[in-house]
């Protein structure tokens, strides 16, 4: 019966992505339009990789600059965060064995890091040469490059959430049962494989891979710092069009007025474009709506996939009207 209602929930999947691809494109042409205006301009910076810093383009150079905290730093906020909690009040925050697997995750990443990263630099250099406009290097066109990039990485967390293939690999960010900063590495491997794809027009326009690919890095460790319940709304900044821990709270949420909200990474403002702004209103519980997955790091990334191959996986508001309707399986761990 569930799998009957999940191939019917597939059509309304459909008529959602029809109009996600309406605004992808509305986006991407927005983007094309930027990229010639910028190309008129004659910005400080030397146009052939100069520019901000002094961006070294090689593999090399680049892996050096932009790796994400070691594992030693990541571990002392961990630890403060969890004192700080403590000292909250708030007990039930951790699930160290879920913490455990998010940590096993980020180990394995971090060993493949170097592959992953000369991966992506090399797809996004590949269509360099063909690019439509000549953008030079400087200041304001790498603040332009963050801007639009925020917008691509918002579009791809928006389809990552859509799509039922791509949420079977992001359910492994999603899959811990409560909130915190353990839980911002909980990435799949496969989505550092994928997600390059969906910036390769920004690269086509003109937009330089190097620069494109600092604002994500800068973009990442910004939102680890959002993965926690120990900062509380931040009053005005929380007007200011930044992204906040309260605000990512809610796109973790399995609350029906939490679910596909809040895709932002740093700037909130392509979710008040697009329609899916939202704010925190109330206590919201965490994971997905499918219940616990596993404590097997390796379940947890590999069996949402299996499931899906199976066809007995769909996107999280499907499987919420389920529950509502007391036609949800429970899952097993």
């Amino acid at each position: 019966m569930q799998g009957i209602f999940i191939v019917k929930a597939m059509t309304e999947t459909g008529v959602d992505l029809r109009k996600s691809a309406f605004q992808i494109t509305i986006f991407f042409a927005l983007c094309a339009v930027v990229a010639w205006l910028l190309s008129l301009g004659d910005f400080l910076g030397d146009p052939s990789g100069g520019g901000i810093g002094e961006l070294e383009t090689g593999t090399d150079g680049y892996i050096g600059q932009l790796k994400i905290a070691p594992y030693t730093i990541v571990f002392v906020f961990i630890l403060l965060e969890y004192l700080v909690l403590k000292w909250q009040r708030k007990t039930q925050v951790y699930d160290w064995k879920d913490s455990i697997a998010s940590y096993a995750i980020y180990l394995f990443n971090g060993l493949i890091a170097p592959l992953t990263l000369i991966y992506q630099f090399f797809i996004l250099q590949l269509l360099e040469p063909y690019a439509i406009f000549q953008i030079d290097g400087g200041l304001i066109p790498f603040l332009v490059t963050f801007i639009l990039a925020e917008g691509a990485y918002y579009w791809y967390h928006r389809l990552s959430h859509e799509v039922p293939l791509l949420w079977a690999i992001h359910h492994t960010h999603h899959s811990a049962q409560t909130l915190n900063l353990s839980v911002a590495f909980r990435l799949h491997t496969f989505g550092r494989i994928i997600s390059p794809i969906v910036y390769l027009p920004l690269i086509l326009f003109g937009f330089r891979p190097v620069y494109l690919l600092a604002a994500l890095a800068l973009s990442l460790v910004f939102q680890f710092f959002l993965h926690t319940q120990a900062v509380g709304k931040l009053g005005i900044l929380e007007n200011t069009g930044f992204n906040t821990p309260s605000l990512h709270r809610v796109h973790h949420g399995t609350n029906d007025w939490c679910i596909d909200k809040n895709y932002a990474g740093v700037l909130i403002l392509w979710d008040k474009i697009f329609g899916t702004f939202q704010r925190e209103i109330g206590e919201v519980n965490y994971g997905v709506t499918t219940g616990h997955y596993s404590y097997n790091p390796v379940k947890v990334m590999l069996g949402p996939l299996r499931d899906w191959w199976r066809g007995d996986f769909a996107r999280e508001k499907v499987y919420a009207r389920l529950a509502k309707e007391g036609r949800l399986k429970e899952s097993t761990s």
